[in-house]
């Protein structure tokens, strides 16, 4: 029982600060945390197929091969606040991911979920493989914005921002 709330919790929680941003900014930066998340489900997807992982709790039975707390809870609008936090500073941004990467792939929100509340276990990828391959991710995802934030400019000119 513990486990659906804290999956309930990390998929609904994290929308709720959004009230605190600007809906100037939240328009900005949402193509990329959807994009983010597009990218999450493929990866979840790929990595249900090469049986990566196990799920032992999930909310969604129908969509168990996605971690559904993460690709639309905490992911969209972790990615959302990265965005903010570090706009058009891309050390500062993969620095940030690196660090938030590492704490989820591997210390400590990977232990808690795997070892001891047995929400799902990695089977054929580890720890360090799935940090390479989100801070790979990241880096995609920030050239995403940044072809998207090109696209977008000459509108932001026109009322008078850049």
């Amino acid at each position: 029982m513990l486990n659906k709330i804290i999956l309930w919790t990390l998929l609904i929680a994290p929308w709720f600060t959004l009230f605190l941003l600007k809906k100037e900014d939240i328009k900005r930066f949402m193509p990329s945390a959807i994009f983010a998340s597009y990218l999450m489900i493929i990866y979840n997807v790929i990595a249900n197929n090469q049986k990566h992982w196990v799920f032992n709790e999930t909310l969604i039975p129908w969509l168990k091969p996605l971690f559904v707390s993460g690709v639309f809870g905490a992911f969209p609008v972790i990615t959302l606040w990265i965005f903010y936090f570090t706009y058009r500073k891309f050390w500062i941004y993969l620095v940030t991911n690196i660090l938030l990467d590492f704490m989820f792939a591997i210390f400590p929100i990977h232990y808690l979920f795997q070892d001891i509340l047995g929400i799902y276990k990695l089977v054929n990828i580890s720890s360090w493989e799935r940090f390479i391959l989100f801070v790979a991710l990241s880096v995609i995802i920030y050239g995403f914005y940044k072809w998207q934030e090109m696209i977008f400019k000459p509108e932001l000119k026109e009322r008078g921002r850049t």
